[in-house]
């Protein structure tokens, strides 16, 4: 059955993504108890913790080595103790699933900056984005120096994304792939490709959910 893919061995993560007086929340699970009509999770007591009501509508995602499973739930109640959040929530009824790797990339324009020790910067537009890196178009040849060190790169979700990054924003660091020039109707203009270094699971997590909601 279907609902047995949150007791596979290879999933790695749990969440619980629902929206409770205007607000947005995320909540890391671990399964407890599942019967033929409910599951019990078990989640962290987050600050300024508010029940939800009965039957809130949630989306249900299910981390794999294999890739992301995510399906309509409800939640039907929330136990609060001492130490965390039981959570009883709908059994699953449709799994969809997307096969989601790092080298996975989608077309998607977001504003996208990289600043330099000594003060050198570019602020451009993503061409496309992917777990791993970034890449982007500009007039601005970069020096050769910049492609041998680091930077920080930002980039800026659209602030309607459901789960985002504080201010909407990712800071990471990044270095400089490759560059492509004369691409067709992009005259004058070098494709930069950037790798992302070093980022958190937690950014990561938010990044991934963000592409998977891209089409």
């Amino acid at each position: 059955m279907q609902q047995n893919i949150l007791r596979d061995s290879n999933v790695t993560k749990i969440y619980l993504l629902y929206e409770e007086k205007g607000l947005k929340k995320r909540v890391s699970l671990k399964l407890r108890f599942m019967d033929s009509r409910e599951c019990y999770f078990a989640g962290s007591m987050p600050a300024n913790f508010e029940k939800p009501k009965r039957k809130t509508p949630a989306d249900l995602y299910v981390y794999t080595v294999d890739g992301v499973y995510n399906s309509k739930v409800s939640i039907l109640n929330a136990n609060v103790s001492m130490r965390d959040v039981l959570y009883e929530v709908t059994i699953p009824k449709k799994w969809d699933f997307i096969q989601l790797r790092r080298s996975t990339r989608k077309q998607v324009a977001l504003p996208v900056s990289i600043k330099f020790n000594d003060g050198f910067e570019l602020n451009e537009t993503s061409f496309d984005l992917s777990l791993g890196g970034v890449s982007f178009f500009s007039r601005t040849q970069i020096p050769s120096i910049y492609k041998k060190i680091s930077g920080v790169l930002s980039l800026q979700l659209p602030s309607d994304t459901l789960i985002n990054f504080a201010d909407g924003q990712m800071t990471v660091e990044a270095k400089f792939v490759r560059e492509k020039e004369d691409i067709e109707g992009r005259f004058g203009e070098v494709l930069y490709i950037y790798k992302f270094m070093n980022v958190s699971p937690e950014d990561e997590d938010i990044l991934r959910m963000f592409l998977i909601k891209i089409d």
